[in-house]
């Protein structure tokens, strides 16, 4: 149920199905290797460990929402998706980087706790939040690129012009291109 509210909150803030789907999908890897990691690590499911899915899901959601609603407002008047993607990634991806690592600290302090419930508690969560922002940066772009169509013909011609009004050539695997004013 806490599931679908989430997936419905998604949905109502993406306004697209599309990339809904797409933002919810990669979280559920972090849910399946951190309960890999437990197996891995030789850890017991208890009732601190068994709410990590849960966690998992809060915090990879709010990664994931936040760089795609990203790459959707960068996308608008663009004519390529990889320009956009490049943008976003490097506007939000270092956000989301140091927002992570300074959780990571935090929790990994916690993991030093004399009671071994608490300690295992704070490892685990230290490798949720870095699964989450490692999917979010990595998986989660890919999956950006497959579902979002690529603009061709007039269309993409009409948006080339009105990027670059001719002063420079447009071309959407160079940086040069993602990194020009607008």
């Amino acid at each position: 149920l806490a599931l679908l509210i989430i997936f419905l909150i998604v949905v109502w803030l993406m306004k697209s199905l599309k990339y809904s789907l797409v933002s919810v999908s990669p979280i559920l890897l972090v849910v399946a290797w951190v309960y890999g990691y437990m197996y891995l690590a030789n850890y017991r499911i208890n009732p601190v460990t068994a709410t990590i899915a849960a966690i998992s899901i809060g915090v990879g959601i709010d990664f994931a929402t936040h760089f795609t609603v990203r790459f959707k407002e960068e996308l608008t008047g663009e004519p390529s998706r990889f320009p956009a993607l490049r943008r976003a990634g490097e506007g939000t991806g270092g956000a989301l980087t140091l927002s992570a690592l300074t959780s990571i600290a935090g929790f990994a302090v916690l993991g030093m706790a004399p009671m071994p419930i608490f300690a295992v508690y704070g490892v685990l969560t230290a490798v949720m939040i870095a699964l989450a922002v490692l999917v979010t940066l990595l998986v989660l772009p890919s999956m950006l690129l497959l579902v979002t169509p690529s603009l061709k013909g007039e269309e993409r011609e009409q948006l080339e012009w009105e990027r670059t009004r001719g002063e420079w050539v447009y071309e959407p695997h160079k940086r040069e291109t993602a990194t020009q004013e607008r």
